[in-house]
């Protein structure tokens, strides 16, 4: 199924997804707010930092609440951060966009759970790497977990294994893959869609851990800069890889060092800051999240 077939229900579809994402983005405020501090994302209950006061399920509606309260706590009546309803509206956008993206392109509806979940994932990463400089690997291990899963359970949503060789699907290095297996073995993968979505979400992986892996190492062992890269860069390209596909890591990289070199230039020139060490991890969810809605611009560009 395709998101075309739901073509009479569409707009009510793009309010859902909207609202979905609200609710989702009310859950990665309490995950980018107690991860990077050790604390359980289950207990204790969503509650206030100032005097411990446990939020009612009236006060805990995205967006509403906060705007219903005027921006403070009901029981001690301290301002409450205006990142919370910030944050809860940015991903009730991002899950549109990404919706919206699926309806305009067609794609199939089996694409929307790893796209939903990877558009979370990298959000909540990039607002923790801002903030303290690492990206947990609650976030990036449970990815991968995530994304091998889907890729077992829904094969039909690994975009590169299409049969309509789409080339804006990114398929180049899995279907090049594909014919050389077939060479060695005999074997055509791509009419068995849970190997070869395994296949293509191994190859997602590998592609995104060695390539960014490279870079960490050769920084923290032969240049000597320990800050030069983390590994949770490294792993946070291979769980993109392990959603998205090896195509868009090689995508990802180099949209993430654009942007990242255009952000540091405007912020060293124009806003005078000091210093160049800025963190790659939102970058490369820029990165992702780009490829998630233009798909393989790079074909786009040069494939005619």
């Amino acid at each position: 199924m395709t998101a075309g077939d739901l073509s009479p229900i569409l707009w009510q579809i793009h309010a859902i997804a909207f609202c979905f994402g609200c609710v989702i983005g009310s859950f990665l405020n309490v995950v980018v707010w107690r991860i990077p501090r050790g604390e359980s994302l289950l207990t204790p209950p969503s509650h206030c930092p100032n005097c411990g006061h446990l939020i009612r399920a009236w006060e805990n509606i995205p967006i509403i609440s906060w705007l219903c309260l005027r921006g403070r706590c009901s029981g001690c009546h301290q301002p409450i951060s205006i990142r919370y309803p910030l944050g809860e509206s940015a991903t009730g956008l991002l899950f549109f966009i990404i919706w919206y993206t699926i309806a305009r392109r067609n794609l199939p509806l089996a694409v929307l759970p790893g796209y939903f979940y990877l558009t979370g994932a990298l959000l909540s990463a990039a607002l923790i790497d801002m903030k303290h400089r690492m990206i947990p690997d609650e976030i990036t291990i449970s990815g991968l977990v995530v994304s091998l899963m889907l890729a077992l359970l829904a094969p039909s949503g690994r975009l590169a294994l299409h049969p309509d060789g789409d080339p804006s699907h990114g398929s180049f290095f899995i279907t090049m893959a594909f014919e050389q297996l077939q060479r060695l073995f005999g074997a055509d993968l791509r009419a068995m869609p849970i190997i070869a979505a395994f296949t293509d979400w191994l190859f997602g992986v590998f592609a995104g851990v060695v390539l960014l892996g490279i870079f960490a190492v050769a920084g923290r062992h032969l240049a000597k800069k320990p800050q030069a890269m983390g590994y949770g860069d490294v792993k946070l390209l291979g769980m993109c890889g392990g959603f998205l596909g090896a195509d868009s890591v090689v995508f990802i990289v180099m949209a993430g060092a654009v942007t990242g070199l255009v952000w540091g230039l405007f912020r060293h020139i124009i806003l005078r800051k000091k210093g160049w060490s800025i963190p790659y991890g939102p970058f490369l969810g820029l990165g992702a999240l780009a490829w998630m809605v233009f798909g393989n611009w790079f074909f786009l560009l040069f494939g005619k």
